[in-house]
């Protein structure tokens, strides 16, 4: 399995060593390519000495930081490699990924699903704003941190550069289009690309996004019991490892039992030394969580899912009545049972 990332700030070093020690780990025969034209001195020291890791001098973007997917992994396709996987720098794998990718046809795209969001969830709108006719509704929003494309995807990777080069990209309606991923969305969904096969990673049991507290909820992290850890944690918001350790924002509850943090105590051993401090600095409820659940990361976060789960139940209800006055709570409109939160 070939896979490719980029990252060349300092501050973010620490997660990008621990996207490539939990490849290492999880997935010892894969390869993770790096373009290395702005590494500093020490990522290029230690990644160079990493057995799964690939630099490369000569691959980069003609876009900005935020743009640069289609283009790096266009350049990864023409050096002959049949299937390449982008994943976001902020990234960890949790366990061997090799099943998401046996059976993939060539044909198919293996994207990420974006976690809970009620509002302007879906490709639809994301279609319409880059002025594209609907052509089917994926039923979710696509997350661009996971792409995993083969040659058959030229066509795709060409027309996602051209609309992020686009004025209209820099006009289109931001509630649908904030982003690469918006983009990518829309054409999945438009009729020049909704033959292409779309495998989807399913949010909160494929991959948890570290981001809002309903992201990954309660009922989520309780069925980790039955179906294991999901197998991409990603950091989609707090970024832990950029807070000094003791400070306010490392101290909150939120980031304490982050997900991407718990996970990443399981690698600290294999981590440079002075990258860890962030990690091991716990308070009295991380420490007594880590203690109940030593093996269970998921399962040490569940105050944040509580939390998280009661404010998605909050919205749904919320949106419900505004939609219908006469709905009640605990009975939806067509008389069937409750919405269930993540």
């Amino acid at each position: 399995m070939d896979f490719l990332t980029f990252e060349d700030r300092e501050q973010d070093l620490p997660a990008l060593i621990l996207l490539a020690v939990s490849l290492r780990r999880n997935c010892p025969e894969s390869r993770l390519h790096l373009p290395a034209r702005n590494l500093g001195s020490t990522a290029l020291d230690w990644l160079g000495r990493q057995p799964n890791v690939v630099l490369h001098q000569d691959l980069w973007a003609e876009d900005t930081f935020w743009n640069i997917k289609p283009y790096l992994l266009e350049q990864m396709l023409a050096r002959d490699i049949r299937r390449i996987t982008w994943l976001d720098a902020d990234l960890m794998v949790t366990a061997d990924l090799s099943g998401y990718f046996r059976d993939l046809s060539d044909e198919t795209i293996l994207v990420a699903q974006e976690g809970f969001r009620s509002r302007h969830a879906g490709t639809g709108g994301r279609t319409i704003a880059i002025g594209q006719p609907i052509a089917r509704e994926l039923g979710y929003t696509v997350n661009s941190c996971v792409v995993s494309v083969t040659a058959r995807h030229q066509p795709l990777l060409e027309r996602w550069k051209s609309l992020l080069r686009s004025d209209l990209y820099q006009t289109a309606d931001p509630r649908f289009i904030t982003g690469d991923q918006d983009v990518l969305g829309g054409l999945l969904g438009g009729t020049d690309f909704a033959q292409v096969p779309v495998t989807p990673l399913q949010t909160g049991r494929d991959i948890a996004h570290d981001m809002l507290p309903g992201d990954f909820g309660l009922f989520q992290r309780l069925a980790t019991l039955r179906n294991g850890e999901p197998r991409f944690v990603h950091a989609q918001g707090r970024k832990t490892w950029r807070y000094t350790p003791g400070s306010p924002e490392a101290l909150s509850l939120l980031s304490q039992l982050s997900l991407h943090r718990q996970w990443a105590k399981a690698h600290s051993a294999d981590m440079p030394p002075g990258q860890t401090a962030w990690i091991s600095n716990d308070g009295a409820l991380a420490r007594t969580m880590l203690r109940l659940l030593p093996r269970n990361p998921s399962l040490r976060g569940l105050p944040i899912g509580m939390i998280g789960s009661a404010l998605n139940l909050a919205y749904i209800i919320r949106n419900k009545l505004r939609r219908n006055p006469t709905f009640h709570v605990g009975q939806m409109p067509d008389g069937g049972p409750p919405a269930s939160p993540t």
